[in-house]
């Protein structure tokens, strides 16, 4: 490795990192909502400067939403599908993959981004063929896998659902840093509303807030299958 001293463009990976507590902090909140949409913190971010080591590091991608490429998001997972099927990160390899946490009961979040992410691949028309939208539950006990199978029927076959145990889904959210609790009498979950894009390769890329568009999302997954980078190690 050179021990030339990195120009300010080979340092922007980690300025990107640091924006993703900025513009999650930032993240506008609709009123009156059933629950809470947390930022991501400080805190929860805090080993993700340090991954992104010189050796990591590629050409940035001109992206809409924030760049978390070399972030230790969901690497290590098993749960079950809405057919009652065990899958792990290998089965989605040479796929794009959108993540998102919620639940089925949820009144107004959660379906209104997983209709944002049917848009977004029907923008991307036959290139959504390789990108899969993986809706993880944080309600284990009220979602198995038949409440899962017809909750998501309407959004169409690229959409994979997730569950398993309480502890199964704990470590699920932890792995990925997301805050997911019950609310107090248990009427529903507090949760962050963010979507991971992960490349090709299994490797998170790409974090978007709950104001990130169809359309954005659709570009940015253009460049992923584009990216020389993403592709299957």
């Amino acid at each position: 490795m050179s021990n030339r001293p990195a120009n300010p463009a080979r340092r922007a990976p980690r300025q990107r990192a640091d924006l993703v507590t900025g513009a999650a902090a930032s993240l506008p909140l609709a009123p009156r909502r059933r629950h809470v949409l947390f930022g991501l913190s400080a805190a929860v971010l805090g080993g993700l400067g340090a991954g992104l080591s010189a050796c990591e590091r590629r050409a940035p991608l001109a992206l809409h939403g924030v760049d978390i490429s070399g972030a230790p998001y969901g690497q290590h997972w098993r749960l079950q599908d809405q057919t009652g099927a065990e899958r792990s990160p290998a089965d989605f390899r040479g796929l794009i993959q959108l993540f998102y946490f919620g639940f089925t009961q949820c009144p107004d979040i959660c379906p209104a981004t997983l209709g944002h992410l049917r848009q977004t691949l029907t923008l991307l028309g036959p290139a959504a063929n390789e990108v899969r939208v993986l809706f993880v539950t944080v309600d284990g006990q009220t979602d198995r896998p038949a409440v899962l199978q017809e909750y998501l029927k309407p959004f169409g076959a690229a959409f994979i659902g997730l569950t398993g145990s309480d502890s199964a889904l704990q470590d699920v959210a932890k792995d990925f840093r997301v805050y997911a609790r019950r609310k107090e009498g248990g009427a529903g979950f507090e949760h962050a509303g963010f979507v991971y894009a992960f490349d090709r390769s299994n490797r998170p890329r790409v974090l978007y807030g709950p104001d990130a568009t169809p359309q954005a999302m659709a570009d940015d997954i253009r460049l992923l299958l584009k990216d020389k980078g993403s592709a299957i190690a």
